[in-house]
């Protein structure tokens, strides 16, 4: 009897004991703090977005702008003082007329007539810059003209400036080519703006050639055949 007493007395106790052990494991359990989530790496380097509360958040940087407010230049971009940026003026002119000396007239010269605007050239051998052309009917003398940005072909700059003024009867009609006995007239500078202007009519071209070759023939000492406006 005694021995069973005593048996019981262990058991309870063992079972007393494995309670004691599983409170102490649940305690530990629930007073251990819980785990930190890992850093982001990125999230140590720069300011924090955060505002504080109460505090508007500050608005972001301007982009820089463009030097000149033009934006930056790149391919296709139009340089500075491009021809574009100064357009012809209307108002410019030279004005006169055209005249056939009384020798001349005797030919009874027939074509086409062309008045040609050039920029004069450094080079005595190289026609300048063409600048406006235009045609009139070759009837009757005097002949009045006016020249203007009107007749600019294509757009080159403005219309102001020293010209060299040319005019010719063209026999063939083709302002490319230039007949044996085509009559012209050149004015080496005129101003932009003149008034009564006379060009005449005075020379004989003395041998045909082409305004298509890339050089015409030269004259001895370098210079333009004569009858080559």
């Amino acid at each position: 009897m005694q021995q069973r007493l005593r048996f019981l007395d262990v058991a309870l106790a063992g079972l007393l004991a494995g309670a004691v052990v599983s409170a102490c494991a649940k305690k530990d359990e629930g007073g251990k703090p819980s785990p930190v989530p890992a850093m982001n790496p990125g999230a140590a380097s720069g300011p924090s977005t955060l505002a504080a509360p109460g505090v508007p958040a500050a608005p972001p940087a301007p982009a820089a702008a463009a030097p000149g407010g033009a934006g930056t230049a790149g391919e296709g971009a139009r340089p500075a003082d491009h021809p574009a940026d100064h357009p012809a003026d209307p108002g410019a002119t030279i004005t006169g007329r055209i005249v056939l000396p009384p020798a001349q007239a005797k030919t009874k010269p027939k074509g086409t007539l062309f008045l040609v605007a050039r920029r004069p050239s450094d080079n005595p051998a190289v026609r300048g810059t063409l600048i406006a052309v235009k045609k009139l009917p070759a009837t009757s003398f005097p002949l009045p003209f006016t020249l203007g940005a009107a007749d600019m072909p294509f757009q080159n700059g403005p219309f102001d400036g020293e010209m060299t003024l040319s005019v010719r009867i063209d026999q063939d009609g083709d302002p490319m080519s230039r007949q044996k006995g085509d009559l012209y007239g050149l004015l080496p500078k005129v101003r932009v703006g003149s008034r009564d202007v006379v060009l005449s009519l005075d020379q004989v071209q003395a041998e045909a050639e082409s305004l298509g070759q890339p050089a015409g023939p030269m004259a001895p000492g370098g210079k333009l055949p004569a009858g080559h406006p």
